[in-house]
Protein backbone atom coordinates (compact mmCIF):
# COMPACT_ATOMS: atom_id res chain seq x y z
CA UNK A 1 0.00 0.00 0.00
CA UNK A 2 1.72 3.17 -1.23
CA UNK A 3 -0.82 5.54 0.30
CA UNK A 4 -0.14 7.45 3.51
CA UNK A 5 -1.69 5.65 6.46
CA UNK A 6 -3.81 7.88 8.71
CA UNK A 7 -5.02 5.23 11.16
CA UNK A 8 -3.66 1.81 12.10
CA UNK A 9 -4.88 -0.18 15.10
CA UNK A 10 -6.00 -3.62 16.21
CA UNK A 11 -9.52 -4.62 17.15
CA UNK A 12 -12.20 -7.03 16.09
CA UNK A 13 -14.77 -6.63 13.38
CA UNK A 14 -17.74 -8.25 11.73
CA UNK A 15 -18.69 -8.01 8.05
CA UNK A 16 -22.40 -8.07 7.32
CA UNK A 17 -24.82 -7.57 4.44
CA UNK A 18 -28.17 -5.86 4.12
CA UNK A 19 -30.86 -8.19 5.39
CA UNK A 20 -28.67 -9.49 8.22
CA UNK A 21 -26.27 -11.77 6.35
CA UNK A 22 -22.88 -12.41 7.90
CA UNK A 23 -20.79 -11.60 4.82
CA UNK A 24 -18.99 -14.92 5.04
CA UNK A 25 -17.57 -14.32 8.54
CA UNK A 26 -19.41 -17.27 10.05
CA UNK A 27 -21.64 -15.11 12.21
CA UNK A 28 -18.93 -14.07 14.69
CA UNK A 29 -16.46 -11.17 14.79
CA UNK A 30 -12.80 -11.81 14.05
CA UNK A 31 -9.67 -10.22 15.51
CA UNK A 32 -7.50 -8.25 13.15
CA UNK A 33 -5.93 -5.02 12.07
CA UNK A 34 -7.76 -1.93 10.84
CA UNK A 35 -5.78 0.30 8.47
CA UNK A 36 -7.07 3.51 6.91
CA UNK A 37 -5.69 5.85 4.27
CA UNK A 38 -7.41 8.88 2.81
CA UNK A 39 -8.91 6.61 0.15
CA UNK A 40 -9.84 3.32 1.82
CA UNK A 41 -10.30 1.26 4.97
CA UNK A 42 -8.69 -2.20 5.05
CA UNK A 43 -9.84 -4.84 7.53
CA UNK A 44 -7.18 -7.57 7.71
CA UNK A 45 -7.31 -10.83 9.65
CA UNK A 46 -5.82 -14.31 9.42
CA UNK A 47 -8.81 -15.22 7.22
CA UNK A 48 -8.05 -12.56 4.62
CA UNK A 49 -8.87 -8.89 4.14
CA UNK A 50 -11.76 -6.64 3.12
CA UNK A 51 -11.09 -3.31 1.42
CA UNK A 52 -13.69 -0.55 1.69
CA UNK A 53 -13.10 2.37 -0.71
CA UNK A 54 -14.18 5.59 1.04
CA UNK A 55 -15.90 6.63 -2.19
CA UNK A 56 -18.43 3.83 -1.56
CA UNK A 57 -19.17 4.65 2.10
CA UNK A 58 -22.80 5.75 2.54
CA UNK A 59 -23.14 5.85 6.33
CA UNK A 60 -21.18 5.85 9.57
CA UNK A 61 -22.76 5.14 12.92
CA UNK A 62 -21.48 4.86 16.46
CA UNK A 63 -22.79 2.39 19.03
CA UNK A 64 -25.45 0.86 16.76
CA UNK A 65 -24.88 -2.86 16.26
CA UNK A 66 -26.99 -5.49 14.41
CA UNK A 67 -28.99 -7.49 16.96
CA UNK A 68 -27.51 -10.84 15.98
CA UNK A 69 -23.94 -9.75 16.92
CA UNK A 70 -24.73 -7.24 19.67
CA UNK A 71 -23.49 -9.64 22.35
CA UNK A 72 -19.94 -9.46 20.97
CA UNK A 73 -19.46 -5.66 20.91
CA UNK A 74 -19.17 -2.65 23.21
CA UNK A 75 -17.50 0.50 21.74
CA UNK A 76 -18.34 0.20 18.05
CA UNK A 77 -18.21 1.99 14.72
CA UNK A 78 -20.45 0.72 11.92
CA UNK A 79 -19.54 1.62 8.34
CA UNK A 80 -22.22 1.18 5.68
CA UNK A 81 -20.93 0.86 2.12
CA UNK A 82 -21.79 -0.48 -1.33
CA UNK A 83 -19.80 -3.36 -2.79
CA UNK A 84 -18.85 -3.77 -6.45
CA UNK A 85 -22.26 -5.29 -7.24
CA UNK A 86 -24.06 -2.34 -5.68
CA UNK A 87 -25.30 -4.29 -2.64
CA UNK A 88 -25.27 -2.59 0.74
CA UNK A 89 -22.89 -4.10 3.28
CA UNK A 90 -21.72 -3.12 6.73
CA UNK A 91 -18.55 -3.47 8.77
CA UNK A 92 -18.87 -3.32 12.55
CA UNK A 93 -15.53 -2.41 14.15
CA UNK A 94 -14.63 -2.39 17.83
CA UNK A 95 -11.55 -1.21 19.66
CA UNK A 96 -10.80 0.59 22.92
CA UNK A 97 -13.07 3.60 23.52
CA UNK A 98 -10.52 6.38 22.86
CA UNK A 99 -9.12 4.62 19.79
CA UNK A 100 -12.63 4.18 18.35
CA UNK A 101 -13.41 7.87 18.96
CA UNK A 102 -10.22 9.00 17.20
CA UNK A 103 -10.92 6.63 14.32
CA UNK A 104 -14.42 8.10 13.83
CA UNK A 105 -13.04 11.66 13.85
CA UNK A 106 -10.37 10.82 11.26
CA UNK A 107 -12.86 8.82 9.16
CA UNK A 108 -15.30 11.75 8.90
CA UNK A 109 -12.47 14.13 7.98
CA UNK A 110 -11.33 11.79 5.20
CA UNK A 111 -14.90 11.36 3.95
CA UNK A 112 -15.95 15.03 4.01
CA UNK A 113 -12.95 17.36 3.80
CA UNK A 114 -12.61 19.00 0.42
CA UNK A 115 -16.05 17.91 -0.84
CA UNK A 116 -17.72 20.33 -3.20
CA UNK A 117 -20.88 22.00 -1.94
CA UNK A 118 -23.33 24.69 -2.99
CA UNK A 119 -24.14 27.06 -0.13
CA UNK A 120 -26.55 29.85 0.63
CA UNK A 121 -25.40 31.68 3.75
CA UNK A 122 -27.20 33.12 5.44
CA UNK A 123 -30.51 32.02 3.96
CA UNK A 124 -32.26 33.55 6.99
CA UNK A 125 -31.30 35.81 9.85
CA UNK A 126 -33.80 35.29 12.62
CA UNK A 127 -37.13 35.13 10.79
CA UNK A 128 -36.03 37.30 7.85
CA UNK A 129 -35.35 35.66 4.50
CA UNK A 130 -32.14 36.97 2.92
CA UNK A 131 -31.54 37.41 -0.80
CA UNK A 132 -28.12 35.75 -0.58
CA UNK A 133 -26.70 34.18 -3.75
CA UNK A 134 -25.91 30.48 -3.97
CA UNK A 135 -22.17 30.00 -4.38
CA UNK A 136 -19.85 27.00 -4.75
CA UNK A 137 -17.54 26.08 -1.93
CA UNK A 138 -15.53 23.34 -0.29
CA UNK A 139 -16.32 21.66 3.00
CA UNK A 140 -13.96 21.23 5.93
CA UNK A 141 -14.62 19.74 9.35
CA UNK A 142 -12.44 19.93 12.42
CA UNK A 143 -13.45 18.63 15.81
CA UNK A 144 -16.94 20.05 16.32
CA UNK A 145 -16.68 22.82 13.74
CA UNK A 146 -17.99 23.02 10.17
CA UNK A 147 -16.30 25.40 7.73
CA UNK A 148 -17.22 26.19 4.13
CA UNK A 149 -14.54 27.85 2.01
CA UNK A 150 -15.73 29.95 -0.94
CA UNK A 151 -14.07 32.41 -3.30
CA UNK A 152 -15.68 35.18 -1.27
CA UNK A 153 -16.03 35.04 2.48
CA UNK A 154 -15.70 31.73 4.29
CA UNK A 155 -18.18 30.88 7.01
CA UNK A 156 -18.13 28.41 9.86
CA UNK A 157 -20.08 27.37 12.92
CA UNK A 158 -19.58 25.11 15.92
CA UNK A 159 -21.81 22.08 16.32
CA UNK A 160 -22.38 23.40 19.85
CA UNK A 161 -24.22 26.35 18.32
CA UNK A 162 -26.52 24.28 16.10
CA UNK A 163 -30.19 24.59 17.02
CA UNK A 164 -31.73 22.29 14.40
CA UNK A 165 -30.85 20.19 11.35
CA UNK A 166 -33.42 19.54 8.63
CA UNK A 167 -33.46 18.48 5.00
CA UNK A 168 -34.86 20.28 2.01
CA UNK A 169 -34.72 19.89 -1.76
CA UNK A 170 -34.35 23.50 -2.88
CA UNK A 171 -31.35 25.79 -2.98
CA UNK A 172 -31.48 28.88 -5.19
CA UNK A 173 -33.16 28.06 -8.49
CA UNK A 174 -32.66 24.31 -8.06
CA UNK A 175 -35.62 22.49 -6.55
CA UNK A 176 -34.30 18.92 -6.89
CA UNK A 177 -31.04 19.00 -4.95
CA UNK A 178 -30.97 17.44 -1.49
CA UNK A 179 -29.94 20.17 0.94
CA UNK A 180 -29.16 20.38 4.64
CA UNK A 181 -30.94 23.24 6.41
CA UNK A 182 -28.86 24.12 9.46
CA UNK A 183 -30.05 26.69 12.00
CA UNK A 184 -27.30 27.92 14.30
CA UNK A 185 -26.31 30.83 16.52
CA UNK A 186 -23.74 33.19 14.99
CA UNK A 187 -20.51 33.43 16.98
CA UNK A 188 -20.13 37.20 16.67
CA UNK A 189 -23.63 38.67 16.64
CA UNK A 190 -25.45 36.06 18.70
CA UNK A 191 -28.23 36.11 16.08
CA UNK A 192 -29.91 32.95 14.80
CA UNK A 193 -28.87 32.20 11.23
CA UNK A 194 -29.95 29.51 8.79
CA UNK A 195 -27.47 28.11 6.26
CA UNK A 196 -28.29 25.89 3.29
CA UNK A 197 -25.55 23.37 2.44
CA UNK A 198 -25.91 21.07 -0.57
CA UNK A 199 -23.04 18.62 -1.19
CA UNK A 200 -22.60 17.61 -4.82
CA UNK A 201 -23.70 14.01 -4.11
CA UNK A 202 -26.54 12.82 -1.89
CA UNK A 203 -24.08 10.34 -0.36
CA UNK A 204 -22.24 13.25 1.26
CA UNK A 205 -25.48 14.89 2.37
CA UNK A 206 -26.15 11.74 4.39
CA UNK A 207 -22.61 11.64 5.81
CA UNK A 208 -22.58 15.34 6.75
CA UNK A 209 -25.98 14.99 8.41
CA UNK A 210 -24.75 11.92 10.28
CA UNK A 211 -21.63 13.76 11.48
CA UNK A 212 -23.69 16.70 12.74
CA UNK A 213 -26.22 14.49 14.49
CA UNK A 214 -23.60 12.30 16.15
CA UNK A 215 -21.75 15.35 17.48
CA UNK A 216 -25.07 16.96 18.39
CA UNK A 217 -26.17 13.89 20.38
CA UNK A 218 -22.80 13.53 22.09
CA UNK A 219 -22.94 17.15 23.23
CA UNK A 220 -26.40 16.64 24.68
CA UNK A 221 -25.25 13.53 26.51
CA UNK A 222 -22.50 15.62 28.08
CA UNK A 223 -25.09 18.21 29.11
CA UNK A 224 -27.39 15.54 30.56
CA UNK A 225 -24.56 14.43 32.84
CA UNK A 226 -24.22 17.88 34.43
CA UNK A 227 -25.78 18.17 37.89
CA UNK A 228 -26.93 21.61 39.04
CA UNK A 229 -27.83 23.03 42.42
CA UNK A 230 -30.81 25.38 42.71
CA UNK A 231 -28.56 28.49 42.99
CA UNK A 232 -26.69 27.40 39.83
CA UNK A 233 -30.00 27.00 37.99
CA UNK A 234 -31.06 30.49 39.08
CA UNK A 235 -27.77 31.91 37.76
CA UNK A 236 -28.30 30.32 34.34
CA UNK A 237 -31.87 31.54 34.03
CA UNK A 238 -30.87 35.05 35.13
CA UNK A 239 -27.96 35.27 32.69
CA UNK A 240 -30.26 34.07 29.91
CA UNK A 241 -33.00 36.57 30.79
CA UNK A 242 -30.80 39.62 31.40
CA UNK A 243 -27.72 39.01 29.29
CA UNK A 244 -25.64 38.86 32.48
CA UNK A 245 -26.50 42.40 33.59
CA UNK A 246 -27.62 41.46 37.09
CA UNK A 247 -26.65 41.88 40.74
CA UNK A 248 -25.93 38.26 41.66
CA UNK A 249 -25.51 39.06 45.36
CA UNK A 250 -29.11 40.26 45.63
CA UNK A 251 -30.38 37.52 43.33
CA UNK A 252 -28.78 34.75 45.39
CA UNK A 253 -29.39 36.39 48.77
CA UNK A 254 -25.85 35.59 49.84
CA UNK A 255 -22.57 37.17 50.84
CA UNK A 256 -19.94 37.93 48.15
CA UNK A 257 -17.87 34.83 48.96
CA UNK A 258 -20.90 32.55 48.51
CA UNK A 259 -21.87 34.23 45.23
CA UNK A 260 -18.29 33.87 43.96
CA UNK A 261 -18.36 30.13 44.76
CA UNK A 262 -21.63 29.65 42.86
CA UNK A 263 -20.36 31.58 39.81
CA UNK A 264 -17.05 29.69 39.86
CA UNK A 265 -18.93 26.38 39.99
CA UNK A 266 -21.08 27.29 36.96
CA UNK A 267 -18.01 28.56 35.12
CA UNK A 268 -16.04 25.38 35.86
CA UNK A 269 -18.89 23.35 34.38
CA UNK A 270 -18.43 25.35 31.14
CA UNK A 271 -21.91 26.91 31.35
CA UNK A 272 -21.01 30.61 31.47
CA UNK A 273 -18.16 32.67 30.07
CA UNK A 274 -16.93 36.10 31.10
CA UNK A 275 -15.57 38.77 28.78
CA UNK A 276 -14.60 41.89 30.66
CA UNK A 277 -17.62 42.88 32.72
CA UNK A 278 -20.01 40.81 30.59
CA UNK A 279 -21.26 37.31 31.41
CA UNK A 280 -22.97 35.12 28.83
CA UNK A 281 -24.07 31.51 28.47
CA UNK A 282 -21.85 29.03 26.69
CA UNK A 283 -23.46 26.69 24.15
CA UNK A 284 -23.86 24.07 26.90
CA UNK A 285 -25.47 26.68 29.14
CA UNK A 286 -27.92 27.63 26.38
CA UNK A 287 -28.83 23.98 25.83
CA UNK A 288 -29.62 23.53 29.51
CA UNK A 289 -31.79 26.65 29.63
CA UNK A 290 -33.63 25.85 26.40
CA UNK A 291 -34.04 22.08 26.74
CA UNK A 292 -34.21 21.62 30.51
CA UNK A 293 -36.19 24.79 31.21
CA UNK A 294 -38.70 23.11 33.52
CA UNK A 295 -35.87 21.67 35.58
CA UNK A 296 -34.04 25.00 35.66
CA UNK A 297 -37.11 26.86 36.81
CA UNK A 298 -38.01 24.28 39.44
Amino acid sequence: MNEDIVADFTGHFFLGQSGGGDGGSGGKPVNGRIIMTKRRVVLASSDGKETIPLSRVVDVNVGSVPNHVKQFFNDTVTIGYRDEEGSTRSAVIESEGEIAEKFVAILFRCLLNGRKVAVKHPARVGGRVKDTPVVPGKLRIKNRRIEVQTKGENFSFDVERVMSIDRGNKIGESDDRVTLVVKHIDDDSGLTKTSLIAPSKSQYVNLLARFLRLEFDELREEVDDIDLSDPEKRVLVSVHATGGDIDFTNMLDGDPAYVTNVLNSVRNKDLIVESGDEISLTPKGRIIVSERIEDVNA
